[in-house]
């Protein structure tokens, strides 16, 4: 019974916001969607009235979780859990069941039924060098929904499609499809073909791959592992949670002790080719558009990141004069995407690493369209009013001629 009133009340919600990216059912709130990134509440669903109540959301859970004692362990030792559910009409979805008080909550994000071309994302160029690599480590971080899980399935696509290698994948769960093109792909999920992301490493390491491709960098044990896979000739392409390029070498580093950072460091240094941060804007119109920064592992980055904060130079130097290595800023991007039409001006400034370098960059754009290049308008010199002639008018100024 339970299973039905979710593949119900999925179904409905799925007619009602066909073009939404998430479906959130709390407790105490009516159900809603996520529509390019802004919260919109759904109209009546079958059998709810208003907001959903305890008892409603709770059914909602059980018909995800069913008797799945690994996910009810996860919900009870850690508070939520993630899961696999594919809708009878053929749509599939990331799952996250949470306890929020004495109530659950579902959170449901809808997965493409294939991985998207790497070309139809909107990225710079450099993102075609790194589906070429044969070894190292690359990252695509961000927050979350800002679509790191896309450009890694695009990535993996794009060198399936390239190259006769094969590929192995841990998610959680498995989101996209993968088609094998020239190689082979074997696609693993947490929970189900392995227990944790350090392991399945460990494990693809005994399974021939060309790549590995983990769904999260999440702890120590799955870092260390992969920078263990990188150094030994495979490419690591992987995702981890951290807003730009220079948090995402700091976060790595972090996860190892102070014994063991000038190792770590000099791991990583050896092993990293590219990090790629990304966010996602609105886009003029309606959908969204992306806004990333791109680090490429040249001497002077290598040199930062053994250096740490002894370093004289920042990441955020060597990203501005690394355009020649592919390297891209995300107030370039951001202006990028302005100069192109695709987002607002506001949306731009609201977004900006450096508002006042992104001002400017933004300003020569409109002067080049021929748009003025500030706000402020309608200015005139103050002058005093002038001298009258005649009876009763003053006299000449003082040190003039009578």
């Amino acid at each position: 019974m339970p299973r039905r009133i979710l593949h119900a009340l999925t179904g409905a919600a799925l007619a009602a916001a066909p073009a939404a990216s998430d479906y959130l059912f709390a407790s105490g709130s009516p159900p809603g969607a996520l529509v390019d990134g802004a919260f919109v509440p759904l109209p009546a669903l079958p059998g709810v009235a208003g907001a959903l109540t305890p008892r409603q959301t709770e059914t909602l859970a059980r018909g995800l979780l069913g008797r799945d004692a690994r996910l009810l362990a996860d919900l009870r030792i850690r508070g939520s859990c993630d899961a696999a559910y594919a809708h009878p009409a053929g749509v599939r979805f990331r799952a996250n069941a949470y306890r929020a008080g004495d109530s659950l909550g579902l959170v449901l994000r809808r997965l493409p039924d294939a991985p998207p071309p790497l070309a139809s994302l909107g990225l710079p160029p450099v993102f075609t060098r790194m589906a070429t690599l044969a070894e190292g480590l690359v990252l695509v971080v961000g927050a979350t929904g800002s679509g790191k899980s896309t450009t890694l399935s695009a990535l993996a696509t794009a060198i399936l499609a390239d190259r006769p290698v094969h590929v192995v994948t841990l998610e959680d769960p498995v989101e996209s499809l993968f088609p094998p093109g020239r190689g082979v792909v074997s696609q693993r999920e947490l929970g189900t073909d392995f227990p944790s992301f350090a392991d399945g490493i460990r494990a693809a390491l005994r399974q021939a791959p060309h790549v590995i491709l983990v769904g999260e960098a999440r702890d120590r044990e799955t870092v260390d592992a992969a920078l263990g896979a990188a150094e030994t000739g495979h490419l690591v392409l992987a995702t981890l949670h951290t807003a730009d390029c220079a948090g995402a070498v700091e976060r790595l580093l972090a996860f190892f002790g102070p014994s063991e950072e000038r190792l770590a460091r000099q791991r990583l240094a050896g092993s990293l080719r590219f990090v790629a941060a990304q966010r996602l804007l609105p886009r003029v119109g309606g959908g969204r558009a992306v806004s990333v920064e791109v680090l490429a592992a040249t001497l002077r980055t290598r040199e930062r990141i053994l250096a740490g904060k002894d370093g004289s130079e920042g990441f955020s130097d060597i990203l501005e004069q690394g355009e020649p290595y592919g390297m891209v800023t995300f107030d370039a991007s951001t202006a990028a995407l302005f100069a192109a039409g695709t987002i607002t001006e506001e949306t731009a400034i609201s977004r900006a690493s450096d508002r006042a370098a992104l001002a400017r960059a933004l300003d020569t754009v409109k002067a080049g369209r021929g748009q003025p290049v500030s706000s402020i308008t309608g200015l005139t010199l103050d002058l005093p009013p002038p001298e009258e002639d005649g009876p009763g008018a003053a006299g000449p100024a003082r040190g003039g001629r009578p």
